[in-house]
């Protein structure tokens, strides 16, 4: 089935499925944000503990692409052609887009973790972690270095 016959009759189930993985990591952030001293939020939000949850999602999506025949035959070999007829399909694009969520989640519990071993908030770099992913550590650092405190 070409391309734009599963935008235009998937288009629905595709937004949908979009917004959820949007939104599915949406409670860890707003824990890091408004609960930042919780003990349990402090224990359960590590970068090794929480974003490796999220991954069946993506092992999900994955196998749902698998199951489509949408990713390239191993046997057959990689090249570019079945690459780029891979990375087109909105389901690939989905998958991509989960996989950016969770590590943009991993970050954040990093982040999340040393400003609380050194004793800061850090919504702002929270905030921008949550849209942006690594380019929030570079304000991070940066606030590190102006408080004075350890990169280590």
């Amino acid at each position: 089935m070409t391309i734009w016959l599963v935008e235009f009759f998937g288009q629905n189930d595709l937004e949908g499925a979009f917004l959820w993985i949007l939104l599915m990591t949406a409670p860890g952030w707003v824990l890091m944000l408004f609960l930042p001293k919780n003990r349990f939020v402090k224990l359960a939000l590590q970068p090794f503990i929480v974003p490796p949850v999220y991954c069946f999602v993506l092992f999900y999506i994955l196998w749902a692409a698998y199951r489509a025949s949408l990713a390239p035959e191993l046997l057959e070999g990689v090249s570019y052609s079945h690459m780029k007829k891979f990375t087109s399909h909105p389901v690939t694009y989905l998958a991509l887009y989960c996989n950016w969520q969770i590590l943009n989640l991993a970050i954040g519990t990093m982040i999340y973790q040393k400003a609380m071993r050194v004793g800061l908030r850090a919504p702002i770099e929270l905030i921008l972690c949550w849209a942006l992913g690594a380019p929030a550590l570079l304000v991070f650092q940066l606030r590190l270095l102006w408080k004075r405190r350890t990169l280590r």
